[in-house]
């Protein structure tokens, strides 16, 4: 028996794989805590602060990786994945909010995180598998990435382990506990008592007793019912949709050129342009398009100024903006705004 959450769009093929960026506030949180540099190392991804707290907003899990490693370098702690996952809030971190709100037994907590967690990414596949006396939860990546995740393994296993620990209580039994991960050195020597064994990258493995799947959870001092989710953006159903907010927070960056934008996406050049042919469409066409878009919506919707609004899309100076403006729309930016922008107040 097994619980699955396939990460596919309509034609049956696999999108470019996004990450909810606000999943990643409790590094920002803990960076902060450390009173670590944190706005220099998510700017030296492309990312604000701001955006972290955007609901909506994706990112290529390639970006997700790099900027883990990054943090716990700059935090100096090589198990930095490790202490974020165990002092995770599991009943404000959006995949285990409806788990931590309604879940009766672990078998229920797992089957609501795994339904949970395809809603704010689309970089892995979850499966609970149920094989005689042991269960396996797996995190199987659907690409390769480009590093090794050892943080985001790290972190992922902290936080399953405290959620099996503490739903189980004095039934837990650590010798009957196997975790796979891709570098076991980013874990404590000895690790609650737990075998661990290294694994590849394409994701983590905790092995556990089946038996422990029928246990009921005691939410009192465990799981809190007060949590309240909100509406938001599904992950992209499609690569073209995938691929734009993938490219969308880099707009204004000079380096958006097709070997950065494999690099953002997990894709090989060849595989990149095969896709964007297949979609009778190139990355220029989709920059360009993006970048029309973002202008009008903030000509229309702000009393941000012309300049402003051209720089942040890249363009080095008024007049080149406002000859590209021109020739998506037939008017200058301003002539735009006075047509069609309406009252700021």
């Amino acid at each position: 028996m097994s619980i699955d959450d396939p990460q596919h769009g309509k034609s049956g093929k696999p999108t470019l794989p996004l990450v909810r960026l606000n999943l990643l506030l409790p590094f920002v949180e803990e960076m902060d805590r450390l009173r670590v540099n944190t706005d220099t190392v998510l700017g030296a991804h492309g990312i604000t602060r701001s955006a972290v707290l955007d609901p909506d907003l994706f990112v290529s899990v390639n970006t997700i990786h790099r900027l883990l490693e990054d943090m716990a370098a700059a935090a100096n702690d090589p198990f930095f994945g490790v202490h974020v996952g165990e002092s995770l809030d599991i009943t404000d971190w959006a995949p285990l909010i409806d788990a931590a709100k309604r879940a009766a037994t672990l078998a229920d907590f797992l089957t609501r995180f795994i339904l949970a967690v395809s809603e704010e990414a689309s970089s892995a596949r979850h499966c609970l598998e149920i094989l005689d006396a042991y269960t396996f939860f797996r995190e199987r990546r659907i690409f390769e990435p480009d590093i090794t995740p050892s943080q985001n393994d790290a972190f992922t296993a902290a936080y399953v382990l405290a959620i099996l620990q503490n739903a189980i209580g004095q039934d837990w039994d650590p010798k009957e506990v196997l975790l796979q991960v891709c570098t076991p050195a980013v874990l404590p020597t000895g690790y609650h008592g737990i075998q661990v064994a290294g694994g590849d990258n394409r994701g983590m493995t905790i092995r556990f007793p089946s038996r422990w799947l029928v246990h009921t959870i005691e939410h009192s001092g465990f799981l809190s019912s007060s949590a309240a989710s909100t509406e938001k953006s599904r992950p992209p159903g499609s690569f073209l949709d995938a691929l734009r907010k993938t490219i969308a927070p880099h707009l204004g960056s000079a380096e958006l050129t097709v070997d950065f934008v494999t690099q953002l996406s997990g894709l090989s050049r060849q595989a990149l342009q095969r896709r964007l042919k297949a979609n009778d469409t190139t990355l220029s066409q989709e920059i360009s398009m993006l970048k029309k878009q973002r202008a009008i919506e903030d000509l229309t919707h702000t009393d941000k100024p012309v300049a402003t609004i051209g720089q942040a899309l890249g363009f080095n100076s008024p007049a080149t903006f406002s000859r590209a403006f021109r020739t998506w729309t037939g008017q200058s930016p301003r002539d735009y705004r006075k047509t069609h922008g309406r009252r700021i107040t």
